[in-house]
């Protein structure tokens, strides 16, 4: 029996509603940009380092980052879905780049980037993708790594709530699996009422 595959639910959004937003599985823009905001103010900035986006889907983060005028020296996003790196690309600012590339099975990741970011895309993974792909990111980053993920203790507003296809992390053992690594570690889960953690590791 083959086991459902996390891009699954991606394949099925764009083919109902086309690349773009509504296929990142993203409950709002204003959600997506809160998240951004929250990422952005952990990290104190992205001017002067250079940024690896996985599972960026069309590239948000980039255009989020040129309205601000906080770009980075550099910007690779990778994501699995080819018509949503497409759609990015026709609006991607001259200093981004993105391409088609499965963080979970497409090999190893680019090394070298300064700061590894993960917005959103870990909702739809069981643990053990979730697991490879974070412990991936953080070999690959020369500074940090930061990752957000739906988490397991929302306030009561957001506990009825159906998900779709994405899941609830422990956000716990993942602080629990940071803080093996760096004692370095920040989290808030101080947005959206608990409904979402943010996690950044740095090196020492």
């Amino acid at each position: 029996m083959v086991e459902p595959s996390h891009l699954d639910a991606y394949r099925v959004a764009i083919a109902e509603h086309g690349p773009g937003f509504s296929a990142t599985l993203w409950g709002s823009p204003e959600t997506q940009a809160l998240r951004f905001k929250v990422l952005h103010a952990l990290i104190g900035g992205f001017g002067g380092t250079s940024v690896l986006d996985l599972g960026c889907g069309d590239a948000a983060l980039a255009r989020w980052m040129d309205q601000r005028g906080d770009r980075p020296d550099a910007y690779l996003g990778l994501d699995a879905m080819a018509s949503q790196i497409e759609h990015g690309c026709e609006t991607l600012p001259e200093w981004a780049m993105a391409r088609v590339a499965d963080i979970v099975s497409g090999g190893p990741l680019p090394i070298g980037f300064d700061w590894v970011v993960i917005s959103g895309t870990l909702n739809t993974m069981p643990d053990r993708d979730t697991r490879h792909v974070i412990a991936s990111a953080w070999e690959s980053c020369t500074i940090g790594l930061a990752f957000n993920v739906l988490a397991e203790r929302p306030a009561l507003k957001w506990r009825d709530r159906d998900l779709g296809p994405a899941r609830r992390h422990d956000v716990r053992e993942l602080l629990a699996w940071a803080m093996e690594r760096t004692p370095l570690v920040q989290c808030r889960r101080d947005y959206l009422e608990g409904h979402d953690a943010t996690i950044v590791m740095r090196r020492s």
